[in-house]
């Protein structure tokens, strides 16, 4: 039955209207004044814009939703170095409409993280993640646009162990954004 009707839900895939690419550098700040660790980050991240519906909201706050996964490769650079991957499926971005070339958004996401933390409360290499940005995109021609970005990070095992201090980091990001 799942064969006969997977063209009609074919068909009705979202379209990415963009892709976009962002990289920059993160800190870590003291969540948990007896743990202080200045862990410091590099990401790089590639994302997709598939818009949801039309425009929405009020006045002044007239926007668009979009769905927003993402992936994420970064590399812990202080106190040691190491890899971290990330996915983030269910993120969602509110970019609002305006006139000008400057289109403010923000987002917010979470998802799954592979990292080497080595933090006794990091019971696994595999945790998750919670993040909120807020941003501008640029628009340089109907086809690119510029991204600048602040980004907060929580990365934790979610409460799957006793000991849950996570990690959070202050995340500034530059991209850019390319229409498909």
């Amino acid at each position: 039955m799942f064969l006969l009707a997977a063209p009609a839900v074919a068909g009705s895939w979202p379209t990415v209207e963009r892709w976009e690419w962002r990289t920059g550098y993160g800190y870590q700040y003291v969540n948990k004044k007896s743990r202080p660790t200045n862990f410091q980050i590099h990401p790089l991240l590639l994302s997709a814009v598939v818009p949801m519906g039309r425009v929405v909201g009020p006045s002044w706050l007239k926007g668009r939703w979009a769905w927003n996964p993402e992936g994420l490769l970064a590399f812990f650079s202080y106190p040691y170095v190491r890899p971290m991957v990330a996915f983030t499926p269910l993120q969602f971005r509110y970019a609002l409409e305006t006139q000008g070339r400057w289109t403010p958004y923000g987002l917010l996401g979470a998802g799954v993280v592979y990292a080497a933390i080595n933090r006794s409360e990091s019971t696994s290499q595999a945790n998750f993640n919670i993040q909120a940005a807020l941003g501008l995109q640029y628009t340089l021609s109907k086809d690119i646009a510029l991204l600048l970005e602040y980004r907060h990070l929580h990365v934790s095992n979610a409460g799957l162990s006793s000991e849950n201090a996570g990690l959070d980091a202050h995340t500034f990001l530059a991209g850019v954004s390319l229409k498909r």
